[in-house]
């Protein structure tokens, strides 16, 4: 557990860091941010967000630049705005897809904290822990992120 806090702490002064370097924390493409960890190396990513109906998806996903593999953090939960949320491992996923037709897509559970959701700018920022026990040696991720909410999948826009 203390080792989980300190990678949160850690992914949170990332995050801080961040914020002091700009005043808008997203950029103009439509793309959004994720920092953190993933099973204790440093994370970064794009990050987006889908609210359909009541339900909220955030999505972290790190294509590598040098090799053909994607990694993706993704939780969904019953949206009610900013406060705590539990993932249950139905509800969150860690996954590494390799080769564009092979990959570990295991479920994860953990939580999800909404600092701020601005539904005129259609904003989201916050915070994720998500644990796969289903892997071997487990799976555990963890950051945050600043992230453009759309209202469906097919209106996020493609990234490299």
């Amino acid at each position: 557990m203390l080792k989980i806090l300190k990678k949160t702490l850690c992914a949170a002064a990332a995050a801080a860091l961040l914020a002091g370097c700009s005043d808008n924390l997203l950029p103009d493409d439509g793309g959004g941010n994720f920092v953190g960890m993933w099973d204790g190396a440093a994370w970064t990513g794009q990050a987006y967000a889908v609210l359909q109906n009541d339900s909220l998806t955030v999505v972290g996903h790190r294509p590598d630049p040098q090799h053909y593999y994607d990694e993706y953090i993704q939780a969904r939960v019953a949206f009610t705005g900013p406060g705590t949320y539990t993932i249950a491992e139905s509800a969150g996923q860690l996954a590494k897809i390799t080769g564009g037709d092979a990959g570990a897509f295991p479920p994860a559970s953990g939580t999800l904290v909404i600092r701020a959701y601005d539904a005129s700018a259609h904003t989201v920022s916050g915070d994720i822990t998500l644990h796969a026990g289903s892997m071997q040696p487990a799976w555990n991720a963890s950051g945050s992120f600043n992230a453009y909410v759309y209202t469906n999948f097919s209106q996020v826009p493609p990234r490299n």
